[in-house]
C-alpha cells in the first residue's frame, strides 16, 4: 500500500516539476521542411465565373496595419492579377507568422472604389505559410 501512495505522489510531482514553458518559440533548427514555396492566394470573380481584375488591392495585418501586399507588386505576380488571384501570404512571411496565427484583411479597389473586403486567420509553422479560415474564392457581384 505504501508503494502505492508513493508511486501517485511521486507521479504529481514529476508533472508538477515539470519546466517545460509552452510560451516559447518553438525550436525549428531541426525540423525537415518541404522545397515548396507556398503562397495562399484568394480568386476574385463575377458570377459568371469571369476573373475580376482589380486595379489595386490591400492585405492589412490587422495587429500590426502593415499592408503586406506590396511584397507582391513585382512582375513575377502580374499574370496571377490579370487571372484575377491576389496572393495574400507566402513563405517569405513565414518568419513573422512562426508558431502563432493572426488576422489579415483583404481589401480590392476598382477605380478607387472599394469592391471586396475579405478577413482571413493565417499562421505558419516551421516550414510554411497556411490558411486556417477566409473564403479563398470571392464572387462580386
Amino acid at each position: 500500500m505504501f508503494a502505492k501512495i508513493t508511486l501517485v505522489f511521486l507521479s504529481i510531482f514529476l508533472v508538477a516539476c515539470n519546466d517545460k514553458d509552452d510560451s516559447s518559440q518553438q525550436d525549428c533548427s531541426m525540423t525537415p521542411c518541404t522545397q515548396n514555396f507556398v503562397t495562399i492566394t484568394v480568386s476574385v470573380k463575377d458570377v459568371s465565373g469571369k476573373a475580376i481584375v482589380l486595379d489595386s488591392y490591400e492585405v492589412i495585418d490587422t495587429q500590426t496595419g502593415e499592408n503586406l501586399a506590396t511584397d507582391f507588386n513585382g512582375e513575377e505576380y502580374q499574370y496571377s492579377k490579370e487571372q484575377g488571384v491576389y496572393p495574400i501570404l507566402s513563405d517569405a512571411n513565414r518568419l513573422e507568422y512562426q508558431n502563432k496565427t493572426t488576422t489579415l484583411t483583404f481589401k480590392g479597389y476598382i477605380s478607387n472604389e472599394e469592391v471586396v473586403t475579405e478577413a482571413y486567420e493565417v499562421g505558419a509553422d516551421c516550414c510554411h505559410v497556411s490558411l486556417i479560415n477566409g473564403n479563398t474564392e470571392i464572387v462580386l457581384e
